[in-house]
C-alpha cells in the first residue's frame, strides 16, 4: 500500500530491513516495554514487536491508519495510539519504558527535552539529523557544543549507534542522520531539589554564547556582576569564562554553590 509521505509532519521512511534490524538488536530491549514515536509505515514497528514485551507507537498521521491496522493486527503486542506523542501522558506508564523511534527532525528537541524528563523512561536509541547528534554528544570547547548537550550528558550516558546515509531514506533528506542512544544515569549527578536550577544555570549560561558566564548570568538572574566574579573567582573558574568552556561538572559544582536566590 503506498503512502505519500507528508513534508508537514517530517516524514522520511526507511525500508532498509538489515539497517532497521540492527537497530533493534543495539537497542537491547528483548522483553522490555518500547514506545515508538512515530511510525509512519511500520517498517520498524514490525521489528520492535517481534522483540519487545509489547510496544505502544504514537502516529499523529491518521491517513497512515490502513497501512498501520495490518501490522498492529499481526501482532499482539502491538498498540498503536492515533495522537501527538508530545501530548501524551507517560506517567501513566506503571512500568519502566525504552524508547526506539525514527524521530521527525522538526521535533526532535522537545521529544528530547520529554524523554530526559520523565522518570520511568530509561533509555532510547533515536533516529535524528547527525548535525544534532554531534552537537547532543559534543564536549567542551567544541563549536557544537551547547546547553543541550550538557542536559542530555547530565541526564544520561549517551552515545553514537552508527550513522545513516540520506539515501537510505524516501523521500530522500537534504541531510545524513545517525542514531544515538541514551541510557538515564542511576544516580544522579546532583540532588533532585537542585537539578531545576542546575537546568536553567545551564541554559541561561548559553543564552548568547559570545558573551561571558558573567553577563549572560547577570541578564538573567539580575544579579550584580562584581558578586558573580567574585563568586567564580572563588570557585576556581576565571570571570571572564565563557559557558562553552565549562564541563557538565563545572556546572553541578556551580548549581551546587550557588546563593544568589
Amino acid at each position: 500500500m503506498n503512502h505519500q509521505a507528508k513534508k508537514k509532519f517530517g516524514q522520511n521512511f526507511i525500508r532498509d530491513k538489515n539497517l532497521l534490524m540492527k537497530i533493534v538488536r543495539a537497542s537491547n530491549i528483548e522483553h522490555k516495554h518500547v514506545i515508538e514515536v512515530g511510525p509512519g509505515q511500520g517498517a520498524l514497528t514490525s521489528f520492535l514487536a517481534l522483540s519487545a514485551q509489547d510496544v505502544v507507537a504514537y502516529e499523529i498521521d491518521m491517513s497512515l491508519k490502513p497501512i498501520l491496522d495490518e501490522i498492529e493486527n499481526k501482532h499482539d503486542n502491538l498498540k498503536i495510539l492515533y495522537q501527538d506523542f508530545l501530548e501524551a501522558d507517560l506517567s501513566t506508564y506503571p512500568y519502566e519504558l525504552h524508547v526506539v523511534a525514527n524521530v521527525p527532525y522538526y521535533i526532535t528537541t522537545p521529544i528530547l527535552f520529554k524523554l530526559l524528563e520523565a522518570s520511568n523512561v530509561k533509555s532510547a536509541s533515536l533516529m535524528i539529523q547527525k548535525e544534532v547528534c554531534d552537537r547532543l554528544l559534543a564536549t567542551p570547547n567544541h563549536k557544537q557544543y551547547n546547553a543541550l548537550s550538557i542536559i542530555l550528558q547530565f541526564h544520561a550516558e549517551a552515545h553514537k549507534m552508527m550513522d545513516v546515509k540520506r539515501n537510505m531514506f524516501f523521500p530522500v533528506p537534504n541531510v545524513d542522520s545517525a542514531v544515538i542512544r541514551f541510557i538515564k544515569r542511576e544516580t544522579p549527578l546532583i540532588e533532585p531539589e537542585k537539578q531545576s536550577l542546575f537546568i536553567a544555570l545551564v541554559k541561561e549560561a548559553f543564552r548568547q554564547k559570545r558573551k561571558t558566564l558573567v553577563n549572560n548570568w547577570h541578564d538573567a538572574f539580575n544579579v550584580p556582576k562584581p558578586l558573580l566574579e567574585t563568586y567564580l573567582t572563588k570557585q576556581g573558574y576565571s570571570p571572564n569564562i565563557r559557558a562553552e568552556a565549562l564541563s557538565k561538572e563545572a556546572f553541578v559544582d556551580l548549581t551546587r554553590g550557588w546563593h544568589f536566590d
